[in-house]
């Protein structure tokens, strides 16, 4: 299966509640993922899923994401993509999809540069995997083992053209 993890886009630096957890995306990192969605519409990758943090701004780069792969059904809340949760607790949501299948997770640094690297299988990888927000790395995984993914493509908004 292909796995597409994304850091949400630029979000504000405070919310009006005072709460990280309500921080919104800026014009600029709604931008940002536009291109990033564009990037991946026109890629041989087809998404099926997107799961998402529960904070706003990674649900705000999910509406994005689903409105541009016209995929309006398939976005789904994902508490275990919270900050200071362990990404790798999500497995048992997606174990039982077929190889064949493609999910978007979206969430938050340093946890997804983390559980990039532990599909990968080289946590050493963890320190120079720079997620950016809106940066997005694709790993081709088999569902039997989760482990021993490979990189297929990984890339940040700046890395592509103004649309």
């Amino acid at each position: 299966m292909k796995i597409i993890i994304s850091r949400h886009g630029e979000a504000e630096d405070y919310s009006s509640s005072g709460r990280d957890f309500d921080r919104s995306l800026t014009d600029a990192g709604r931008l940002d993922i536009a291109k990033m969605a564009n990037f991946i519409k026109n890629s041989s990758l087809k998404v099926q899923h997107i799961y998402h943090s529960p904070y706003l701004r990674t649900k705000q780069t999910a509406e994005i994401y689903s409105s541009i792969l016209q995929l309006p059904e398939q976005i789904e809340l994902c508490e275990e993509l919270a900050p200071n949760n362990d990404c790798m607790d999500l497995v048992h949501r997606i174990r039982n999809f077929s190889n064949s299948e493609t999910f978007l997770l979206i969430s938050h640094n340093p946890g997804i540069a983390f559980f990039a690297s532990r599909l990968i299988q080289d946590e050493s990888l963890y320190e120079s995997l720079l997620f950016m927000p809106g940066t997005t790395i694709a790993i081709n995984i088999a569902r039997e083992r989760f482990t021993k993914g490979q990189i297929i493509w990984m890339i940040s908004p700046r890395d592509l053209p103004d649309a």
